[in-house]
């Protein structure tokens, strides 16, 4: 039996880089071409009688971004959210900066956008986003600054009991040493969007723990908070591709046990953990709702489960947020 789970107000303390990585319990952050658009001209006529004569259709012309500086959507982001950035300007290259992060734009119809994401303790505000790009025709660099709305979110907070075994794991050099492989991970950056369609449920179970909860381990003060969901499910139940995408890591994770880690281009990757099977190996290209794996409970787990995370250029983000059904980009 797993053990109950306790929830109250969430008031962040000062994180242990010891618990950056966060347990789970099963609970029972290629460049697109210009593509142009070309407006629907309508047949040129003569009107019965008239001796004018027919003037040429104008010349085609490509579709341009709204003018005037930075649009996000949404407008604003909560706590964990995430949003995409459009420069509306005319532009030959864009670059965006955002909390310390360089994020390469992508071209979509001659429209620059990129995807950002907010961690769960980012303090709520007014946050700048500076984009850096060199206008249409000409060499000089020029900059625009706008900044987005992040909101509060009152997460809840969970006790986790650990046995001594398991709790071995969050050991600080064991911690560490996961932080620096998955950071060499998503600290790559493909220049195109891989996914293609609404993204999917990574499996059938339903939620165990959310993301964004906070952690107290073994009655201790709250450390660290949930940085992905949890789905419930039976060791060898299926567990999905969330979205179109490459996949660049298979592998046993310390504390994440067996995993795989798909790149679905924009800076946005998701991992599968725990796995008691591994499906696909480095390098396959996979569509959503293909099975690349088996729910588990390897790794730093009471039961078993899937820890399902999602990442923009390194930062986890609420998961949840994806699977709207709606798909998301320009």
């Amino acid at each position: 039996m797993l053990p109950p789970v306790t929830r109250r107000a969430f008031a962040p303390l000062i994180l242990l880089l010891a618990f950056a990585l966060g347990a789970c319990s099963s609970g029972g952050d290629k460049e697109l071409g210009p593509a142009v658009t070309i407006e629907a001209l309508s047949p040129t006529a003569t009107v019965p009688g008239s001796t004018s004569t027919p003037q040429p259709p104008p010349a085609a012309t490509p579709t341009l971004p709204p003018a005037g500086g930075i649009t996000f959507k949404p407008t604003a982001i909560p706590q964990g959210g995430f949003a995409i950035v459009y420069l509306n300007e005319a532009a030959s290259s864009a670059t965006m900066r955002f909390e310390g992060r360089m994020y390469p734009m992508l071209n979509d119809n001659n429209r620059w956008w990129a995807v950002i994401g907010v961690g769960a303790l980012i303090e709520p505000g007014l946050h700048p986003v500076s984009i850096t790009y060199t206008p249409l025709g000409k060499t000089a660099q020029q900059s625009i600054t706008q900044s987005i709305a992040i909101t509060d979110v009152a997460f809840p907070t969970e006790e986790v009991e650990l046995d001594d075994a398991t709790a071995s794991l969050l050991a600080p050099d064991i911690v560490n040493a996961e932080i620096a492989q998955r950071a060499s991970i998503y600290g790559g950056f493909t220049a195109q969007k891989l996914w293609s369609g609404p993204w999917v449920p990574p499996a059938k179970g339903s939620y165990s723990d959310p993301y964004g909860v906070g952690r107290s381990y073994n009655r201790g003060p709250v450390t660290d908070y949930h940085r992905g969901t949890d789905f419930l499910g039976d060791i060898g139940s299926p567990v999905y591709a969330a979205a179109g995408g490459r996949v660049v890591f298979t592998g046993e994770l310390k504390v994440r046990g067996n995993s795989i880690i798909i790149d679905h281009g924009a800076g946005i990757f998701t991992g599968y953990h725990h796995l008691s099977a591994i499906g696909v190996e480095v390098g396959d290209v996979v569509k959503a709702g293909a099975q690349i794996g088996d729910i588990g409970s390897t790794g730093l787990a009471t039961g078993p489960h899937l820890h399902w995370d999602v990442l923009i250029r390194g930062v986890e983000v609420n998961g949840a947020l994806f699977l709207d059904g709606k798909e998301f980009g320009p």
